[in-house]
């Protein structure tokens, strides 16, 4: 069993599914989740926008960190002030429609930045949008690279990177072990789907002092799966790879809420 009753989950989808939400929060109160970090990313997705992360809030007041969503190469940093405005703590963004380091975009970031409102940028493949009415993107405007450039350029926006960049996944290590303002993930069906002797394979090429260093910055998520599922396969890897009680405290709850502020 994890090492600790405390649940931090910092990446989690409200989709338009008839009691999608409330089998989440069932789900999630069984597990001992205690903070959600809920995003919403329109019909693309067959999600709500950011109309549903404000409903979740409203209905579980205190429970909800709301990342709101941010159209990449549509929207400008006025909406970063806006979602800033209506109560936001943080954003969203995936399928945008130019590569995360298109210089075009630094004004989003610098907003963010000057917020201090982290950035959930989804890295890796994304597969077919619902009714994508013409929206322009490619899965390599996504790569874990791109997010090197932002690192670098804003030190102090704190970057999540979901989904350990599936299928760049060694590419996903190495610029996670370079920039300390990146957190990352293991969510994804695709990722659950990767034996955990490879992903401890990959991490530990960075070399064992870099791999602790990377370890303070993973943190929990169910994304869009049961979180007890996801509570399994970060137990089978942490496992494997012998991390502590302690390590695994700060990975489920603790480095989340130093994020966010919460004591």
């Amino acid at each position: 069993m994890p090492a600790t009753d405390r649940y931090f989950d910092i990446h989690r989808h409200y989709h338009t599914t008839a009691g999608d939400l409330e089998t989440y929060m069932e789900q999630a109160d069984a597990a001992g989740v205690e903070k959600i970090g809920m995003s919403t990313c329109g019909p693309l997705f067959n999600q709500y926008d950011n109309e549903g992360v404000i409903r979740c809030k409203e209905l579980y007041p205190g429970r909800i960190v709301g990342f709101g969503y941010v159209r990449l190469g549509l929207d400008g940093p006025q909406k970063v002030d806006q979602l800033y405005a209506l109560g936001f703590e943080a954003l969203k963004v995936i399928i945008p429609a130019t590569f995360y380091d298109d210089r075009s975009l630094w004004p989003i970031y610098a907003r963010a930045e000057a917020l201090g409102m982290m950035i959930n940028l989804h890295c890796g493949i994304t597969g077919p949008l619902r009714n994508p009415g013409g929206h322009h993107t490619s899965s390599r405007y996504q790569r874990p690279v791109c997010l090197d450039a932002i690192a670098r350029s804003f030190p102090d926006l704190k970057l999540l990177m979901p989904h350990l960049g599936f299928p760049w996944i060694e590419e996903a290590c190495a610029v996670i072990a370079t920039w300390d303002n990146i957190y990352w993930d293991l969510t994804g069906g695709a990722v659950l789907r990767v034996e955990a002797e490879h992903l401890r394979d990959c991490f530990l090429r960075q070399g064992e002092e870099t791999w602790q260093r990377m370890l303070e910055r993973l943190v929990w998520a169910s994304d869009t799966h049961p979180p007890q599922t996801l509570i399994d396969r970060y137990e089978d890897i942490l496992d494997l790879m012998g991390a502590t009680d302690e390590q695994r405290r700060r990975i489920y709850w603790q480095t989340a809420a130093d994020i966010f502020g919460i004591e």
